[in-house]
């Protein structure tokens, strides 16, 4: 079993954590305004990409918690 990490490793970890949510929903504003003003839909794909940036935050998020989990055996 592996020791706790220093308080520094897991400072690390939750600034990782908090980056790769925050990234893809920053992403999904940024492009979506984008879409919207080229396009003249408002709001319609601003919603969409925010929608998609929080989805692939939570996997991003859940890839990164269970990196060093062992894998479950099948019965």
């Amino acid at each position: 079993m592996r020791k706790s990490g220093s308080a520094l490793e897991n400072l690390a970890l939750v600034s990782y954590i908090g980056i790769a949510m925050m990234v893809p929903i920053l992403a999904g504003v940024v492009g979506g305004r984008w879409i919207d003003e080229r396009f003249g839909t408002r709001p319609v794909f601003l919603f969409i990409l925010i929608f998609v940036g929080i989805m692939v935050g939570f996997r991003n998020v859940f890839a990164v918690t269970t990196r060093n989990l062992p894998p479950r055996k099948r019965r």
